[in-house]
């Protein structure tokens, strides 16, 4: 009877009487197998909510990809606001395709892309707690792109400096070059920027910069000294009308830009701007003449440094010499970290002057012969309503203003390129502080700007956010990557122990039919 009834059943153990050690091995191994095969299940829904992830993030990519040639194409001057207003309403079309596929990217309902998706398990063992772990980071505008712009105050004397980025991986610091800051050929902020930018691989730093020298009015007619130089070059007298119209200012400070490294151009506000490509300092000796209204302390002038650095964390500096670099301690540095879809609206005064906008500070800073300072700047000033400086209040300029820096003013019309001059503020022609009650200032040099590209600078700085978004999915992407080879390897290991498993139970468990074909021949005929 037991002999047929493991050739019926093809079971050699058909009751616990059968064998039961046996029994109790089979039958773990029959459930180890059968765990194992919902394992594998587990694993492959896992690497299915994975892949999802991933080819959603590629058409994310592809998008970024699209912003950031948009965004080098606006950063052209061949590019006009008309043009640079399309590309911007391009790119804010695509930031919108973007959110919407970090937003609706689900698998059985749950977000993948929102941020959302963290340290999620799959369990791909036969025992408890054998899991693998996933996170997929959030992909929206919001929270990718995050780019760190720090900007330094304008510098206004010569020196070497040697720059030393703090823990640029985490750990270890690097150590720059000195650089001399300078008038003379091949110093200056232009020779540190390309310091900083030849080991920018390593560091993860870049540096742009502005040397500017901007009047404060349109060009009046006026006429310059016999000892008028720049840079050290004699340009000598010239007399030169409203607007520079005959073209005698611009053309004699041209005719020697290959030497000064300085070229002068009237702006579309019809003030002086002298600019510093290679980077070199621009100093003012002798007289420009007032119908130039170069200020006095812009008359030496090294420009500001720009840092860009692709992680969003704070860029820490050290070395000697800050001050010459922007950098030290009583300079004034303007530091934001912005997002991509920050990038999309109106950037603030704040955020510009980060960016490297002005060319000065947005807060400028007023020292007398004591310790007497202020910062007049659009927010926070020490020169604002309510700020004391009213009738009867014993506070003058005499306090704050020095030979050095002041500013003469003959009309109101010069006042409102300083000062904010509103209807009702009581300001006017040989007016006096003491006859106000009310005085406003808004920034120097920097103001709020327009959105993303449709300025060449903001264009430079939707590029540098833009190859952060870039690197952020490029990171998540590679983590889901190595998820995926993991599930994957884990995967094909537990498909050859289930099937190892299954082997050794059915060795204990199943019937050998030639054997037991003989057992039962040999009992009929018994």
């Amino acid at each position: 009877d037991a002999s047929l009834s493991r050739l019926s059943s093809g079971l050699r153990i058909n009751s616990a009487a059968d064998d039961a050690s046996g029994m109790a091995i089979a039958d773990s191994l029959r459930s180890q197998a059968n765990t194992l095969g919902q394992a594998i299940s587990n694993g492959n829904d896992a690497l299915g909510i994975l892949q999802t992830a991933d080819k959603a993030m590629d058409e994310q990519l592809k998008i970024l990809d699209t912003i950031k040639t948009k965004a080098t194409q606006a950063a052209q001057d061949g590019q006009s606001l008309k043009t640079r207003t399309m590309l911007q309403a391009d790119i804010n079309r695509l930031m919108e395709e973007l959110d919407n596929i970090a937003n609706t990217t689900s698998f059985n309902g749950k977000q993948l892309l929102s941020g959302n998706f963290i340290n999620q398990e799959f369990q791909i063992g036969a025992s408890s707690n054998q899991t693998v772990k996933a996170t997929i980071g959030a992909t929206q505008s919001s929270k990718i792109g995050l780019t760190r712009f720090e900007t330094g105050g304008r510098i206004s004397s010569s020196g070497e400096v040697q720059f030393t980025l703090k823990n640029y991986n985490g750990i270890d610091d690097f150590k720059f070059q000195k650089v001399v800051i300078s008038t003379s050929v091949g110093t200056g902020l232009g020779a540190l920027a390309d310091e900083i930018n030849k080991n920018a691989d390593k560091t993860g730093v870049r540096a742009t910069f502005t040397v500017e020298t901007r009047g404060m009015a349109a060009v009046r007619a006026g006429t310059t000294s016999d000892t008028f130089a720049i840079n050290g070059v004699t340009i000598g007298k010239v007399a030169y009308e409203d607007g520079d119209a005959n073209g005698a200012l611009v053309s004699a400070i041209n005719s020697v830009k290959d030497t000064t490294g300085v070229e002068a151009s009237i702006d579309a506000n019809g003030q002086l701007l002298l600019s510093s490509r290679e980077g070199r300092g621009i100093k003012i000796e002798g007289s420009i003449g007032g119908g130039a209204f170069i200020n006095k302390d812009m008359m030496e002038n090294y420009g500001r440094l720009s840092l860009v650095k692709n992680d969003g964390k704070d860029i820490l500096i050290s070395g000697t010499n800050l001050s010459s670099a922007g950098f030290g301690a009583n300079n004034f540095i303007s530091q934001a970290s912005v997002s991509l879809r920050e990038s999309k609206g109106q950037i603030d005064a704040n955020i510009a002057d980060a960016m490297g906008f002005g060319s000065v500070n947005k807060g400028v800073m007023l020292a007398g012969a004591s310790s007497v300072s202020a910062y007049m700047s659009a927010a926070g000033s020490g020169f604002s309503a309510g700020s004391g400086y009213s009738v009867g209040s014993g506070k003058s300029y005499s306090t704050v203003l020095t030979t050095a820096n002041t500013i003469t003013i003959s009309a109101a019309s010069q006042l409102s390129k300083v000062y904010n001059v509103s209807a009702g503020s009581g300001f006017s022609s040989g007016s006096t502080l003491s006859q106000f009650a009310t005085m406003k200032t808004t920034a120097f040099g920097v103001k709020d700007e327009t959105a993303g590209v449709t300025t060449l600078k903001g264009a430079m700085a939707v590029m540098d956010i833009a190859e952060t978004a870039i690197t952020n999915l490029d990171q998540i992407r590679a983590d889901i990557g190595s998820v995926q080879n993991q599930v994957t390897s884990t995967i094909n290991n537990i498909t050859v122990t289930q099937v190892n498993v299954k082997a050794a139970e059915s060795q204990i468990r199943d019937v050998d039919f030639a054997a037991e074909s003989a057992n039962y021949s040999k009992a009929n005929i018994l």
